[in-house]
């Protein structure tokens, strides 16, 4: 699929605005507050239903409580309306003249977004490279979002449950089953891309970086995790939970350890090499969601390139001939 055209109406700094899109690359370039990445951020809404970087009433232009995203693409037409009157919002999203109140799974094309935070994976919080495995995953399995959603509301009864002084274990039983499952469940999914990447991340670093650096990917929970096992690791650990007031154990703890040769990437790459362990991993990112859903994704590059050198630059684009590009940039 290509996107042909974008318009918005009333997003963040543009009141009315229209753009013709490139099969290729499609460069966006201005001053820094003209916009820019509020038009990639229309085609991540469009195309995935939701923003990466802010709810629907901070996407209104200063003093409307509406706005309107349409993108037309060779195969359909795509339309989200988000209005707030008198407290009472509504979001519906118009694709190929069906009405819904959220986007379809089935309508959602993939999108792999590099923008100036996602330089962080390497140095950041452990949430951050969760959020994107997480993301990465949802993108091709259907259900990932409901085991993780089913996940959290567990998480969220099981921790407002230990803050109870009265409480006992059995009345936490029935919350460690569901954590039990499904964490299994995202554990699982998560390993299986952490070992994928992890055989091929070192061929496609030295290939950009042309050193013999070594990179290794693995996830910081044992291999072959079940439901059983998860369930014994909650059970031992709610006398420790309780005293804490919170779940210490689980995947919402958990992390990519990122080695680069013997020893963690954060405390030894510099910042030239957490950049490119940061470009292996989205080539290996567009390249798995090609292969487990047979589309090409959308790549969205927002102001990326000024914290790139010229090779990584051209490393990058090389990379994504074959997909299309929409990317910002402030200067020409």
């Amino acid at each position: 699929m290509k996107i042909l055209r974008l318009a918005v109406q009333n997003v963040r700094v543009h009141s009315l605005k229209m753009l013709d899109l490139e099969p290729g690359t499609t460069l966006i370039s201005g001053p820094n507050g003209c916009g820019k990445t509020s038009l990639i951020e229309a085609l991540y809404i469009a195309l995935r239903g939701k923003s990466f970087r802010g709810s629907d009433e901070s996407i209104c232009s200063y003093g409307t409580q509406m706005y309107q995203i349409d993108v037309a693409t060779d195969e359909l037409q795509y339309r989200v309306t988000y209005q707030n009157q008198d407290g009472a919002k509504r979001k519906q999203f118009v694709v190929a003249g069906k009405k819904h109140g959220r986007l379809p799974y089935a309508l959602k094309y993939p999108i792999v977004l590099f923008e100036p935070d996602t330089l962080r994976i390497v140095n950041g919080s452990p949430q951050r490279r969760r959020d994107f495995l997480d993301g990465l995953i949802q993108q091709y399995d259907q259900s990932y979002s409901h085991e993780l959603s089913r996940y959290n509301r567990a998480l969220l009864q099981r921790n407002k449950l230990l803050k109870d002084p009265l409480i006992n274990d059995d009345e936490l039983f029935s919350w460690n089953l569901i954590l039990s499952d499904y964490g299994a469940k995202i554990i699982s999914k998560r390993q299986a891309v952490l070992n994928d990447f992890n055989s091929k991340i070192t061929a496609i670093y030295q290939s950009i970086a042309g050193t013999s650096d070594t990179v290794s990917l693995q996830y910081s929970h044992e291999s072959r995790v079940s439901a059983q096992k998860l369930l014994k690791e909650y059970e031992e650990k709610i006398t420790y939970d309780k005293a804490v007031g919170a779940t210490s154990t689980g995947p919402h703890r958990h992390d990519i350890a990122i080695g680069f040769g013997d020893k963690p990437a954060a405390k030894v790459a510099s910042r030239g090499e957490a950049r490119t362990i940061i470009l292996a991993l989205k080539f290996l990112e567009a390249a798995y969601i090609e292969q487990q859903t047979g589309k090409r994704p959308l790549i969205l590059l927002d102001d990326v390139f000024g914290e790139l050198d010229r090779h990584r630059q051209k490393r990058l684009m090389s990379e994504f001939v074959d997909n299309q590009i929409v990317m910002t940039s402030t200067g020409d």
